[in-house]
């Protein structure tokens, strides 16, 4: 189908391509590993060894697609050719229709697959989790920087939904002050943010911060996290 809607379009194989790379990206944060996977070897096979920042967000999507399937060599492997394809490819150009791609991207998309890992298991969680902090970390300042004249990041939303997993992890490592810190940022990014999945993603962190409200710092983050939300 995805091919059937991009057929008339330039580079349509790519294209094709890229569409069902994200059907697998989809699958694989609703929680279906196995057909991620499969989508994701199904989008490799129509990019036919096309554009390398091509070939590096399709490797990409499989990193993603093994992490929901628990596959940690897997992702491994992928994750680390994407970057190193994308890094080789800086500067010379992409396909129009993947613009935002960027080292900064792909390592967010990096460190969200590996807290989707560290929930699904308890061997290595600590490693998994201190990765997934230290990258996402990176990432989301890089992502969540102002633009010229201090207008809103070029990709709130993708610096939004980043931020939220980075606040996961914390979290998850009983890190509360990170936390917070994270979903302060997530709530300067909302008023920039109209997507329903990326705003639902910070509203279901209160939940887990309630949950640890016999913290003061936590109790005192969620008046905040009150009043900021009811203000967008």
């Amino acid at each position: 189908p995805a091919c059937t809607v991009v057929n008339r379009l330039p580079n349509a194989s790519g294209r094709a391509a890229n569409v069902i790379g994200m059907l697998s990206y989809v699958s694989a944060f609703a929680g279906h590993g196995p057909q991620a996977v499969r989508l994701a070897e199904a989008a490799a096979r129509e990019c036919d060894r096309g554009d390398p920042v091509l070939r590096a967000r399709l490797l990409g999507r499989e990193a993603t697609a093994a992490a929901a399937d628990g596959d940690l060599a897997r992702f491994r492997r992928q994750s680390q050719e994407a970057a190193v394809l994308l890094e080789r490819q800086a500067g010379r150009g992409a396909p129009s229709f993947l613009y935002y791609l960027t080292a900064e991207q792909l390592a967010a998309e990096t460190g969200q697959a590996l807290v989707m890992l560290a929930e699904r298991t308890i061997v290595s969680r600590d490693r998994l989790l201190s990765e997934a902090v230290d990258t996402l970390s990176s990432a989301v300042t890089a992502m969540a920087a102002p633009g010229p004249g201090g207008t809103a990041p070029a990709y709130p939303r993708s610096a939004l939904l980043h931020t939220t997993f980075l606040a996961r992890a914390c979290l998850l490592r009983g890190d509360l002050d990170q936390a917070v810190t994270a979903m302060r940022t997530g709530l300067v990014l909302l008023v920039h943010v109209q997507s329903p999945r990326a705003r639902a993603y910070l509203h279901g962190l209160r939940p887990a911060m309630a949950r640890r409200s016999r913290s003061a710092l936590v109790r005192e983050f969620l008046d905040e996290f009150d009043e900021a939300s009811s203000l967008v």
